[in-house]
């Protein structure tokens, strides 16, 4: 227990060392003079952001620290081929040992990285990493316990299968922490010339950057070749690099700090969806591209819920700021039902990767491909090409769930009337889908899809289909990374550090009891799609309702994998029976009514 002691506050105080350094000198010492390197040129990372990262950091080095007792106790026993004395088989070998265990340490964290990307495991692991979006050196360790100990189990079975010098097991740890600081440093220090072979095949401080704010692609360690060669580069990678090394006098803005929005206005689009106006106190709010999102705090019913929400105002088109939110959770039920105009909501600056920046002597074509609330970014970005890029045309294929659900239909009509280069097609579940033909508008066009995971992969596979090049495809990716259980905490924030440790240790040995998320969101009965449940979590149950707030669903609570056992209020004639919901398939459940006499079993499927 002393050795393990020893070894742990040896790591943690080394790391917290050279973390600190690199902090002190980027984001201190030479923040304006790198202030054109600075990837992300708005400043998210504060002191909250960093007090949680380094919470984080003091327990994932319980596990990095037990495995490194583990692999050193194999040695010890003979079970492994470690040796001491370097260049015992050459210095050739050792040169060898260490670009193998580069290539398997690369391969084993580009795999390990993109499973863990998958939505039955990001929310419960990696989640806690990206909850850091604008990353800095105190993100180079902030890892989930598991996380920490899996990335690294390689080491083992090939130390078992080679022998493995401690030289060469040391060069690839100090390879290891310079190139994880490296990529977490928040500042591009590689020069221009790294976009030139070989050099173009290391991995970036920019391509891990986008990485943290986009999620599904640049899943590489060292390199990029298996990012390349199974197609998940992001498409701006290069061009983002490029950007940087040509950037003269920017300046960093402060966006560490939340700032108030009082509610200007709340106009009812429709059954489910409301748009919310904005009176900013800071006229930095309007430096905003269309396209981009607020992260919200706002407090109901006493507790305070972060949530991201897209802009659908225009940039230099529409002089007030407005999001437009669909019945999801607490946060949308709040606006939709109970907020009234002279409300305020704390928020950070508008920031986002899925934008379109409009260049008046151009002349493209735009698709967008829209799903339900997926139109929000769209219907920003779509006001502003038409108004400042007039050579341009714009095609919006918009899918919904049905006719009543279509937001901004009065003013896209409208916009069709008044702008010949922009061409508006609905397309209703049920009876009209989106098609490969449908995607065939123009030769060269750009793509930009927002919308259900379901519909983005579906449309990205036919344009993958119809040999779309993947630099005109544009995608929004949405991860919410503050529910409670995508940290390590389970509850509200805690004011202290030392809590906070305590709260992520329990919540990280009682993630299977509280984790169940797949029963959360918007449903439809798959034989009558018009019959629309919400399904949020409230205390330790679940309630749903439906597109008039009556309650459908009630406590609904966890009786075992994938089951639930509640309520069911026929919102018609207001009986109630008990029911025992099945989660068959991360996009429908059913459950069985035995009072009813045309039907006995139901299935929703989610929206």
């Amino acid at each position: 227990m002393l050795g393990f002691a020893q070894q742990y506050l040896t790591t943690v105080v080394a790391a917290l060392i050279i973390m600190s350094a690199a902090y002190f000198i980027f984001w201190k010492l030479f923040e304006n003079r790198l202030s054109n390197r600075k990837i992300q040129l708005s400043r998210r990372a504060g002191w909250p952001q960093i007090k949680e990262e380094i919470g984080a950091t003091l327990l994932s080095f319980l596990g990095s620290t037990a495995f490194t007792l583990v692999i050193l106790s194999f040695k010890d026993n003979g079970l492994t081929k470690f040796y001491v004395e370097a260049g015992q088989y050459g210095w050739w070998y050792e040169a060898l040992t260490v670009l193998t265990m580069l290539i398997i340490s690369d391969t084993w964290f580009y795999w390990s990285h993109r499973a863990m990307h998958h939505p039955t495991l990001y929310k419960y692991v990696h989640a806690l990493h990206h909850k850091s979006l604008d990353v800095n050196p105190y993100t180079s360790t902030s890892f989930h316990v598991i996380e920490a100990v899996w990335l690294t189990v390689w080491i083992l079975p090939v130390a078992m299968v080679m022998p493995v010098s401690m030289t060469a097991l040391g060069i690839m740890q100090v390879l290891g922490t310079f190139n994880n600081l490296k990529s977490h440093l928040g500042y591009e220090l590689f020069p221009k010339f790294f976009s030139m072979p070989p050099f173009n095949m290391l991995v970036t401080a920019t391509n891990h950057s986008l990485h943290h704010t986009q999620y599904n692609g640049n899943y590489g360690l060292f390199f990029r070749f298996w990012d390349i060669v199974c197609g998940t580069e992001l498409n701006t990678t290069t061009s983002t690099f490029d950007e940087i090394h040509h950037r003269k006098d920017e300046v960093i803005v402060d966006n560490t700090r939340y700032r108030t929005l009082t509610i200007s206005k709340l106009v009812k689009e429709t059954d489910n969806t409301v748009s919310v106006y904005f009176r900013p106190t800071d006229k930095e709010f309007y430096n905003y591209k269309a396209g981009q999102y607020l992260t919200l705090r706002v407090t109901v019913d006493g507790k305070t819920h972060s949530r991201c929400f897209s802009l659908s105002s225009s940039p230099d088109v529409d002089d007030f700021l407005r999001i437009t939110v669909k019945l999801k959770g607490e946060v949308s039920h709040y606006f939709y039902n109970t907020a009234q105009v002279g409300d305020t909501v704390q928020s950070l600056l508008p920031v986002g990767d899925f934008t379109v920046t409009p260049v008046a002597a151009a002349a493209k074509h735009y698709v967008m491909v829209a799903g339900g609330s997926g139109i929000t970014p769209l219907y920003s970005m779509l006001k502003q090409i038409l108004r400042f890029e007039p050579h341009s045309n714009v095609t919006l294929l918009f899918a919904n769930t049905s006719e009543e659900n279509i937001i901004f239909r009065e003013e896209l009509g409208r916009l069709a009337q008044q702008c010949s280069q922009f061409e508006y097609v609905d397309f209703i579940s049920g009876i009209k889908r989106i098609t490969k033909d449908d995607l065939t508008v123009a030769p060269n066009a750009s793509y930009y899809i927002c919308g259900p995971d379901s519909l983005k992969e579906g449309i990205v596979q036919a344009l993958k289909d119809l040999k779309i090049s993947k630099s005109a495809i544009h995608v929004e990716h949405f991860v919410d990374g503050y529910v409670p259980w995508f940290g390590l905490t389970s509850g509200p924030k805690k004011k202290t550090l030392s809590k906070t440790v305590v709260a992520a240790f329990l919540g990280f040995v009682f993630t299977t009891a509280s984790a169940q998320t797949e029963i959360m969101g918007n449903w439809h009965d798959k034989n009558h799609p018009e019959k629309v449940v919400t399904i949020v979590q409230s205390a330790n149950h679940f309630t749903g309702t439906d597109k008039k707030g009556k309650v459908v669903f009630k406590e609904l609570k966890p009786v075992g994998p994938k089951q639930y056992k509640g309520m069911l209020i026929d919102p018609d004639g207001n009986d109630t029976f008990t029911i025992l919901v099945t989660v068959t398939s991360k996009n429908e459940f059913t459950f069985k009514v035995r009072k009813f006499v045309f039907r006995k079993e139901f299935v929703f499927v989610k929206e």
